[in-house]
């Protein structure tokens, strides 16, 4: 998408992004690289200390990859042979009595997992992640980051001036600032993306209620530098739950030595989190490794609430829900941070889509319609991991099975069978390909071609071509250096053969690209063809966000792409009214 539009005077930004965490960062990146002059707004004054969130699945990595920050953020994660799957122990001192290998654990599957994707997982803590995300949009001249700067309210106006704006949209959001404390100031903005978290002051002004369980218990997550190499040295997991009875939680490496992060459920109506003191911290640090002389460096100790919600809306005028502010989830499975990724990426195109008169408004309806089940669907698979780690008597962060917390280290072997056998159900908890790359959306922005979808099981990606889906990653060279994927980002493309080339005429706005003609290797185009469901000369609509939009088996000479571009982006009369 071209950035050559002449912006409306009287609006000093064309989109305000409230919060400055890895949704909002990731948004301020995705609106700044087609041209939007985008505000991010952060209330604290720097990025995270506090580790929380640290996976990145493997779609958050190629939208990474399409801003070109991938490759620093697998750099400055933990290294892939650190990171194959989770340990059950007592305590890290002894050895683990159960354990699921999700990296190395069969040849077969994971050569079909690399095939998935560029990048399938990392693990990148937060205080790592976000500063890699400010400095990729700070350096965007469309973008201005300011930190210590707290949003005071909202006022939405219908109509700028009235009538609508010379770029396409209606309507427009004054937003009241503090910076530093300081005097109220206001900018007004065509958008406002909020991303402020899961306890949004924003999201309850516009009166959004969340649905779903707000209260599944209490924890606390200690973050804490100590040298545990000599207990994991042999043992590369990246996640080590833990119980004994002093006790019980999941212990997460950020760099497989030095740096940790401990969570763990406790009751507040019997323990207030300020008694979590420094003193006390180092004790349960130790007793989770039994060592009770180890050197700790507590360096925080945050209390947070385990939900499982999903706002009832994401849109309520010009202002968009993303993350947390939408759909706060549990953890386990870790598609917090990627969901919200997911969001803004889906959401940022249509904007700029929008502003430059090239999408009818009502475009920016589908982002809620193709988000928020995506959003529902997420939230339930992370409860029902939790739910069925409690029901095993693993709860870990949910509540425990005292009894069995009580006894563990006594069992023997035979004791622990059926504990081994409920870890092993465990998996779609930490193997979910099919839950990342396997999304696919329904909208008036997607045109169906009457096939029926073939959804993936949440642990295996079964990829398809069919419109809405997640287009498909191939390889276009012998090195493994160039994917498909990278083709997607800017604008429309339309994937087809050599022979589809010379048949289709697209218009100017779409790229057309002959993926034989791209690749350095034989047989991709027979892949490309095999996989996306096409014949020698069909082709594929590919959306800026990597989404196919539209598909042709063959060529079809009846069939003129503008009008199908023109509905995909509702700039058809007949369809913007029908979607009034």
């Amino acid at each position: 998408m071209r950035t050559d539009h002449d912006p409306t005077p009287a609006l000093d930004h064309d989109v305000v992004v409230v919060g400055g965490g890895p949704t909002g960062l990731s948004a301020a990146i995705g609106l700044g690289r087609l041209g939007v002059r985008t505000l991010l707004v952060e209330r604290r004054a720097t990025t995270s200390y506090h580790p929380r969130g640290h996976v990145v699945n493997g779609r958050s990595l190629e939208i990474f990859r399409s801003w070109g920050v991938a490759e620093e953020v697998l750099a400055a994660g933990l290294p892939r042979e650190r990171n194959r799957g989770s340990a059950f122990v007592t305590r890290l001192a002894h050895p683990e009595f159960g354990a699921l290998v999700t990296h190395g654990h069969s040849p077969e599957f994971d050569r079909e997992v690399a095939g998935y994707a560029p990048h399938v997982k990392s693990s990148c803590p937060q205080d790592v992640l976000e500063p890699i995300l400010l400095r990729a949009a700070s350096a965007l001249p469309a973008v201005d980051v300011r930190f210590g700067t707290t949003v005071l309210g909202v006022d939405h106006v219908d109509d700028v001036d009235d009538a609508e704006g010379a770029d396409g949209a209606d309507g427009a959001v004054t937003v009241r600032l503090s910076a530093d404390g300081g005097p109220e100031s206001q900018v007004r903005a065509r958008f406002v993306i909020a991303a402020d978290g899961a306890a949004s002051p924003l999201r309850d002004q516009l009166g959004v209620r969340l649905e779903g369980p707000e209260r599944l218990g209490a924890q606390m997550g200690i973050y804490f530098h100590a040298d545990l190499s000599r207990y994991v040295a042999d043992r590369p997991y990246l996640l080590w739950w833990v119980y004994n009875p002093e006790t019980t939680g999941v212990l997460i490496t950020l760099d497989g030595r030095h740096r940790w992060t401990y969570n763990f459920a406790y009751d507040p109506a019997t323990t207030e989190p300020a008694s979590f003191t420094t003193e006390r911290c180092v004790e349960i640090v130790r007793a989770l490794v039994g060592d009770p002389d180890l050197d700790v460096d507590v360096r925080s100790a945050r209390p947070w609430q385990m939900q499982a919600r999903v706002a009832t809306r994401m849109r309520v005028g010009n202002v968009f829900l993303a993350g947390d502010d939408a759909h706060p989830l549990p953890p386990t499975g870790g598609q917090g941070m990627n969901t919200g990724v997911g969001d803004v990426h889906n959401l940022a195109w249509k904007i700029a889509a929008v502003l430059r008169g090239r999408a009818g408004r009502h475009l920016l309806d589908t982002y809620e319609e193709e988000r928020r089940p995506v959003a529902r669907f997420n939230v339930d698979q992370s409860l029902a991991n939790a739910e069925r780690m409690a029901r095993a008597g693993l709860g870990g962060m949910l509540e425990n099975d005292l009894d069995f917390v009580a006894r563990i280290e006594t069992l023997d072997d035979a004791e622990l069978g059926p504990v081994r056998a409920a870890i092993a159900e465990q998996r779609e908890h930490f193997e979910y390909y099919g839950q990342v790359f396997g999304i696919s959306y329904e909208s008036p922005g997607i045109r169906p071609d009457g096939t029926e979808p073939v959804p993936s099981p949440v642990g295996r990606y079964l990829p398809v071509g069919r419109p809405g889906a997640r287009a498909p990653h191939l390889w276009l060279d012998p090195d493994r250096t160039r994917s498909l994927q990278d083709l997607f980002g800017a604008g429309f493309v339309l994937l087809t053969t050599a022979a589809g080339k010379r048949r289709w005429t697209a218009p100017e706005e779409v790229d057309v690209v002959a993926v034989g003609a791209e690749a350095r290797h034989a047989g991709v185009e027979d892949d490309f063809r095999a996989v996306y469901g096409i014949g020698a000369d069909g082709a594929v609509l590919v959306r800026p966000d990597g989404h196919i939009a539209w598909r042709a088996s063959a060529f079809d000479p009846t069939i003129d792409l503008s009008d199908v571009l023109d509905h995909l982006l509702l700039r058809q009369p007949d369809l913007m009214e029908a979607t009034a």
